[in-house]
C-alpha cells in the first residue's frame, strides 16, 4: 500500500514537473537579452575588448611560458618554434625539435617509463591540438608535415596480446609490441587520424581526416579508410622542399636593403 502511494505521488509530481516547471525552466534557459539598436555599439566594442584580451593573454602565455618551458625540456631545438600550451608528458622523453614549428594547443607526448624513447620533430611541422604520441622506442617526423587536431601516433601496442588474466597495467609491452613510425617529408595528415607502431609514410603523402593507418604507405599518395587503402596517386612537386637553413637565408635576403 505505501509502495502504491509512493509510486502515484511520484507519478503526480512527474505530471506537475511536465506541464508545469519544464516549459518555464526552458524558456529561462535559453531566454538571452537582446541589444536594442542603441547599445549595439558597446557590446560590440566589449566583444572586440574580449578578443583582444584573450589574444593578448595567449601571445603571452605562448612567448613567456609555454614555449621557454618546453624548448628547456627537449634535448635539441632549432629556432622560431611557438607553443600554445606546455605538452603533457607522462614519463621522460627526449624530444629533439627542428625549426619552423607550430604547435596548436596542447599536445601529448605518452613516453615508456623503460628504455629510451625519442620523439624527433622536422622542420616546418605544424601539430593540431590534441595531437597525442605513444611512444617505447622512436617516431620520427619528417620536414613540413602536418598533423591535423586529435590524431593518435603510436610505436607500441602499450601491452602484450597476452595476459588477460592481469590488469592491462601490468601486462608490459614486449620488444614485438614495439615498431618506429616515421613520417617522411611532406605527409599531411588530417584531422583525427591515427597510426600505429612500425608504420613508415611516405613523403608527400596525404593521409584522409580519420584514417587508421596499420601498414606502411608509399610516397605521393593519397589514403583514407579504416584500414586506411590508397584511393588515388598525388603529383610529386617539380623542385624540392627548401630547408631551414635555406630559409633564413631568404628571409635575411629580403629584409637586407
Amino acid at each position: 500500500m505505501v509502495e502504491e502511494r509512493k509510486k502515484h505521488g511520484a507519478s503526480s509530481f512527474e505530471r506537475l514537473l511536465t506541464r508545469f516547471v519544464r516549459p518555464v525552466a526552458r524558456n529561462v534557459m535559453y531566454r538571452a537579452f537582446t541589444p536594442p539598436k542603441a547599445l549595439r555599439p558597446v557590446y560590440a566594442a566589449a566583444f572586440d575588448a574580449q578578443f583582444v584580451a584573450r589574444e593578448a593573454w595567449e601571445m603571452a602565455h605562448r612567448a613567456l611560458v609555454a614555449t621557454p618551458m618546453f624548448l628547456a625540456r627537449c634535448a635539441v631545438h632549432g629556432e622560431r618554434i611557438a607553443v600554445d600550451r606546455v605538452p603533457y608528458m607522462t614519463a621522460p622523453c627526449r624530444v629533439e625539435l627542428g625549426s619552423d614549428i607550430r604547435i596548436s594547443g596542447q599536445i601529448t607526448i605518452s613516453a615508456s617509463s623503460r628504455g629510451a624513447p625519442c620523439l624527433q620533430i622536422g622542420d616546418g611541422v605544424f601539430l593540431g591540438h590534441g595531437t597525442s604520441f605513444a611512444i617505447a622506442n622512436r617516431v620520427t617526423i619528417g620536414n613540413f608535415v602536418s598533423i591535423g587536431a586529435h590524431s593518435y601516433i603510436a610505436d607500441t601496442d602499450g601491452h602484450r596480446k597476452s595476459g588477460g588474466d592481469r590488469p592491462i597495467w601490468e601486462v608490459l609491452a614486449t620488444e614485438d609490441d614495439i615498431a618506429p613510425v616515421v613520417l617522411e617529408d611532406g605527409v599531411q595528415v588530417g584531422r583525427g587520424c591515427t597510426i600505429l607502431k612500425g608504420v613508415r609514410i611516405g613523403a608527400r603523402t596525404v593521409v584522409g581526416a580519420g584514417s587508421v593507418v596499420r601498414s606502411s604507405v608509399p610516397c605521393d599518395a593519397v589514403v583514407m579508410g579504416n584500414p586506411a587503402r590508397v584511393v588515388s596517386r598525388a603529383v610529386p612537386q617539380a623542385t624540392p622542399m627548401p630547408t631551414a637553413d635555406e630559409r633564413a637565408n631568404e628571409t635575411r635576403e629580403k629584409a637586407t636593403p
